[in-house]
């Protein structure tokens, strides 16, 4: 009797062996043999900016390496989160991807019911690059450096403006930072994109603002603007004299912004690491990097765990601050 209880233990012990092998190798075949058809990509932004660029070369590069064509689908709005949503709602077998940015894991705490869990309905893939964003004043201000400008704005108080994107947007939220830490006090002054702030920067209608390397990098060369530093752990190579905020004597403004990729939140582990490995083959190019680090970006490539750390991190520290300052659209 006990030798045949340990006959079938041993049978069953087989058995599930097998199906375990069975079950690695069917996930296996699935990331070999994907895609085995169209690929679409959605972006939740407008097309034409840097973000749109950078996912159509990755896009054209998937397609020739996965000979399937891989579709670019522009759904801006919300901040990013219609087209956020739409991924987070489509089926989790890796023929959907969002390609977004960090105000990604922003724009979901300053809604009271937000349509998706960032953290439970996405699946991270890969970081695709960093860009820091740069502090910059008329070039008739007054304050020749960060540390002038500080004191310039504490003797104001109330008086002087920033601009930014809009309530919420990532410039507000680094500018509440920055007057924590800082102890200035600067009138908020929202705009709709990063157009209408250069023109009111140029202009003089508004003190400061944050805005992309690409943005103001000519504006820097003309003598128009002054930047008086930049966010991130490094010097942009496109604005080489250009200091960060730790080397300008500010802490905590070391959060550069990144690009990343995202798959629906159940997709199979083995599609989401294909998929994040040939996306880092396509950032490694470099015509692909030459050309992004003209519009100040530096492109990185992570792997899935790597970057769902970073998207964790983010998610945290950036609520923590939007709850805090009670900052909210609805």
């Amino acid at each position: 009797m006990q030798a045949d209880r340990r006959k079938v233990l041993l049978q069953m012990g087989a058995g599930a062996v097998a199906a375990g092998a069975w079950a690695v190798g069917a996930r296996d075949v699935l990331a070999d043999n994907f895609p085995t058809k169209p690929v679409r990509i959605v972006l939740p932004y407008p097309a034409g900016g840097a973000t749109d660029v950078l996912t159509r070369a990755i896009a054209e590069s998937l397609s020739k390496s996965w000979k399937q064509p891989v579709i670019v689908d522009n759904k801006p709005g919300a901040s990013g989160m219609i087209g956020a949503d739409a991924v987070a709602k489509s089926a989790p077998d890796g023929y959907t991807a969002l390609v977004t940015i960090t105000s990604f894991v922003q724009a979901v705490s300053l809604y009271a019911k937000p349509p998706y869990d960032v953290l439970k309905d996405f699946a991270p893939a890969t970081e695709l690059g960093t860009s820091p964003i740069v502090y910059c004043v008329n070039a008739s201000s007054p304050a020749r450096n960060l540390a002038e400008f500080i004191a310039l704005a504490k003797s104001k108080p109330g008086e002087l403006s920033f601009a930014s994107y809009g309530t919420g947007s990532g410039a507000h939220l680094y500018h509440t930072i920055l007057q924590d830490t800082t102890g200035m006090n600067l009138i908020h002054v929202p705009y709709k994109g990063e157009a209408p702030i250069l023109n009111d920067l140029l202009g003089g209608q508004v003190t400061v603002a944050f805005n992309s390397v690409m943005a103001v990098k000519p504006h820097i060369a003309s003598g128009k603007l002054r930047a008086l530093a930049l966010t991130g752990t490094a010097r942009s190579p496109q604005l080489p004299n250009v200091p960060t905020f730790a080397e300008a004597g500010v802490p905590n403004m070391d959060m550069a912004g990144w690009f990343g990729l995202l798959l629906p939140g159940k997709t199979p582990r083995p599609v989401v690491e294909k998929f994040s490995a040939d996306v880092r083959r396509a950032l490694a190019e470099p015509a692909l990097r030459a050309r992004m680090a003209e519009m100040g970006i530096t492109l990185s490539g992570s792997a899935p765990d790597d970057f769902a750390l970073v998207v964790r991190n983010d998610y945290a520290r950036w609520g923590k601050v939007i709850r805090t300052h009670n900052i909210k659209l609805d």
